[in-house]
């Protein structure tokens, strides 16, 4: 039997976890559900994206997921703890990766870049107070950047204009690290290094990768041997947030399917 992991994300952001995860256990299944209907979650309560969470949930023990892998800040911070309380399969969340930026600044100064809803978090504040020790850490909100990365291609001109804003936000920090504390912000990685081509740029699919991995090897889940998995990317949102979706998956990878949950 080979594992089947169902990975969530408001909209395209969690893309870049699914892609750590299909490139570290190739042999896995994969569903990957944006729920693009009820997006930008900063907008909802966490009430609700609780709800949601649960529902998605179920949806994925029902196809016979094994692992939940919740990546979206937003979301992780809203309800996991509930949800962990709700479901039997093992649960991963993400977290700004806070602490290896803090590690690794040559300068001792960082910028974590989030979105307004988990900016003011008090996970994102603990993680702060808990691993910086003598670094300077600011914290910059995007209110429009995960928005504009869901919107794309249409979208580009004012993305790239975002980037910039930040970019001069993150140069006069003077900081030699820059956090990105939302999934969706490392599908624009490459804008980030053009123009902050002497910064660090630090992202999570890693980290949550390997825990994914540890929740495997914990739980004693068989990985299964096949040569091919399969991958299937889902969305409830209308035709065009499908297309917006559409540009940012591998088309070798997977097609993007409309589905109600």
């Amino acid at each position: 039997m080979t594992i089947k992991i169902g990975v969530m994300d408001s909209g395209a952001g969690g893309l870049t976890i699914l892609q750590s995860i299909h490139a570290a256990i190739p042999q896995a299944n994969l569903i990957y559900f944006a729920d693009q209907a009820n997006a930008p979650y900063g907008q909802q309560t966490p009430l609700f994206i609780t709800r949601r969470l649960i529902e998605i949930a179920d949806y994925f023990i029902a196809q016979g997921c094994q692992m939940m892998v919740i990546a979206c800040n937003t979301a992780t911070v809203a309800g996991i703890t509930e949800l962990r309380q709700s479901i039997s399969i093992p649960v991963v969340g993400v977290e700004p990766a806070v602490k290896p930026a803090c590690s690794s600044s040559v300068c001792k100064r960082i910028t974590v870049l989030a979105t307004q809803g988990t900016s003011i978090s008090k996970r994102l504040n603990d993680l702060i107070d808990t691993w910086r020790f003598d670094t300077d850490v600011e914290v910059l909100a995007s209110a429009s950047l995960a928005t504009l990365i869901d919107s794309m291609p249409t979208s580009l001109s004012e993305l790239k204009e975002e980037v910039a804003r930040i970019a001069e936000q993150v140069l006069s920090n003077k900081s030699d690290t820059l956090v990105l504390a939302c999934t969706h912000y490392p599908l624009v990685k490459n804008l980030f290094d053009e123009v902050l081509p002497l910064v660090s740029i630090v992202e999570p699919s890693r980290g949550v990768t390997a825990q994914v991995q540890r929740l495997i090897a914990i739980h004693d889940v068989p990985i299964g041997a096949e040569c091919r998995s399969e991958v299937s990317v889902l969305t409830n949102g209308s035709a065009q947030l499908k297309a917006s979706l559409s540009y940012w998956v591998d088309p070798l990878m997977a097609q993007v399917t409309y589905i109600h949950i």
